[in-house]
């Protein structure tokens, strides 16, 4: 029988048993936890499913299991933050009720921490009250912003309330672990956040969170190195002992003898890690496709077949690619920059293509290189491909006289998929397992911005889909813009959070033969009535949806939207 949680993607939803169980060692994790355990502001970077919340889920356990421990760490999930948003789209005051959600998320993590470490029982003020803190987080959640009667919640009051905190249990430091930090698509939101982190970095208070590389907007006084030193967390394809790790990921989850199975088609498995790109989440999704049924069955195909392989490859693919797809949504403003960035992707896979025509198998690309400088246009199209993970920054190559340029490296999973090695008419396994293991380390493509965009009329290609007034509908003039240049309609944005709740469920990850039944046996269509299912006893009235099929496509709602 195979545990229901085997496939779980997120860390965040696993039991605490499982979490322990099945978490595996990173190559350079002990370092970065030892940074993420001591003093100091840190930034923890990497795209969607790279382990952010792994990492920081690990430091808080850390920290709460070691009786020698100087720190105590309170763990804070701001992933459901985007809820607050339309707050600043009908409240004049919607920065003051972001922050003080920002505190009581903090002092309820306190709460938590005290609890995991048995002392309940504290004479301080704000602790006196749990599932009053609880019932405040809520109402700011749900926008019922006048039901909230109580004192405001200051910076300053945390602080000494955790200070003391620290001072009574006779310790150093708090260790604050932000995670989903950086994910909401408000940039005023997320301007906030790095005001509110400079605020409650202390001698004692150590704040760590996790960003998102390409699509976070940092406050005009948040610099990153003096206020917080940034680390990549994201494992690179590239890193030493890259397939061990994930051998090692997938013999943790399935069991030392189904994975034993699969490496009698070893040359297919590695294809497999090398295609989730430093993902584990994509390499637990398309190791569960080869499941034929539900999970807690133990009909697993084990033999990896070269034609399912790459079917599934391609699906990692198009998943990977919908998650950059779905910032058009996100991010209204960068819709036509979203557009055209996939012609640019394509572009930049059909560049290694041509470039890789007839070489060895040690001597294929991954990567473009692009001279400086880069336009700001495309600086922001490659920052979304980084979000996503469609690219990865592997650094700066100075060439002196010939130029500086900036290195960007190729999914692998799109490699694959555009048969990007050799040009030869299909996927050769064995020779891909061989040229990833094997990729030169200056032998790439070099192109200028204007060869990229060659084909491209970029004052017109790169323009913001700025909301016309909609009063008169006479377009914006700027993004600044605070009142209609034609009749002096005061301008409005629209809501994101409410845009992307409308969005309809053939948009998650779920095939459409799911999404139309769930729509034909129960209320749901879209987004929002999959949050307001709260017991999830609509989606359980859908045939072939049990308990674990409803949490999951749950999470995938959850997910969309943070």
């Amino acid at each position: 029988m195979i545990n229901e949680e085997v496939f779980t993607e997120q860390a965040e939803y696993l039991s605490q048993d499982s979490f322990e169980k099945w978490s595996t060692t990173l190559h350079e994790e002990g370092n970065i936890i030892r940074k993420l355990s001591q003093a100091g502001a840190k930034l923890i970077t990497g795209p969607r499913g790279c382990g952010k919340t792994t990492l920081l889920l690990k430091v808080n356990q850390k920290l709460l299991n070691d009786s020698n421990s100087k720190a105590i760490p309170i763990y804070v999930n701001y992933k459901s933050s985007l809820k607050l948003e339309p707050l600043y789209r009908n409240n004049t005051n919607a920065a003051h009720w972001f922050n003080q959600w920002l505190l009581y998320k903090v002092l309820f993590g306190l709460y938590e921490s005290l609890e995991n470490k048995n002392f309940k029982d504290f004479n301080i003020k704000p602790l006196k009250n749990k599932s009053r803190i609880q019932s405040i987080i809520k109402l700011l959640e749900l926008g019922n912003i006048d039901e909230i009667q109580t004192e405001t919640l200051t910076s300053a009051t945390l602080i000494e309330t955790i200070e003391s905190v620290v001072k009574e249990l006779n310790l150093n430091r708090c260790v604050l672990l932000l995670d989903d930090a950086g994910h909401a698509f408000s940039s005023e939101q997320q301007q906030d956040f790095f005001e509110f982190f400079r605020e409650v970095k202390t001698k004692i208070i150590s704040p760590k969170a996790a960003v998102y590389p390409g699509v976070t907007n940092y406050s005009s006084s948040f610099h990153i190195g003096h206020d917080a030193e940034e680390i990549d967390v994201w494992l690179k394809p590239t890193s030493e002992g890259y397939l061990e790790f994930m051998h090692s990921l997938l013999k943790t989850r399935i069991g030392e003898n189904t994975f034993n199975k699969l490496l009698e088609t070893k040359n297919n498995l590695n294809l497999l890690c090398f295609a989730a790109y430093g993902i584990p989440r994509s390499l637990l999704n398309m190791i569960s496709k080869f499941y034929k049924s539900d999970i807690s069955d133990t009909n697993f195909t084990i033999k990896l077949s070269n034609k399912e392989v790459l079917r599934v490859i391609k699906d990692n693919f198009n998943r990977t690619y919908q998650i950059y797809d779905s910032l058009r949504i996100k991010l209204p403003m960068y819709e036509k920059f979203i557009d055209i960035g996939g012609s640019i992707y394509e572009r930049f896979l059909s560049i290694n293509k041509e470039f890789n025509k007839g070489g060895r198998p040690e001597k294929q690309s991954t990567i473009i290189a692009i001279q400086r400088p880069v336009s700001s246009e495309l600086t922001k199209v490659l920052g979304f491909f980084q979000y996503a993970g469609l690219v990865s920054n592997q650094g700066i190559s100075n060439r002196g006289d010939k130029g500086v340029y900036e290195l960007y490296e190729l999914h692998y999973s799109g490699i694959i998929d555009r048969n990007v090695f050799f040009s030869s008419r299909g996927v050769n396994v064995e020779n891909y397992s061989i040229a990833f293991k094997n990729r030169p380390n200056h032998h790439y493509p070099r192109y200028s911005v204007s060869g990229i965009l060659s084909e491209l009329d970029v004052d017109t290609t790169f323009k913001l889909s700025l909301p016309a007034c909609p009063n008169c509908n006479t377009p914006r003039i700027s993004e600044e813009s605070k009142f209609c240049s034609s009749c002096g309609t005061k301008l409005k944005d629209a809501s994101i959070f409410e845009s992307i709740v409308k969005q309809d469920i053939t948009l998650l990850p779920i095939t459409i033969n799911r999404a139309n039944s769930i729509k034909e046996n129960s209320n749901i269509n879209c987004i929002k009535d999959l949050l307001m299912d709260t017991d999830n006893r609509q989606l359980r009235m859908v045939p072939q949806i049990g308990p674990i099929w409803a949490n999951r496509i749950k999470s995938y709602a959850e997910e969309f939207f943070a």
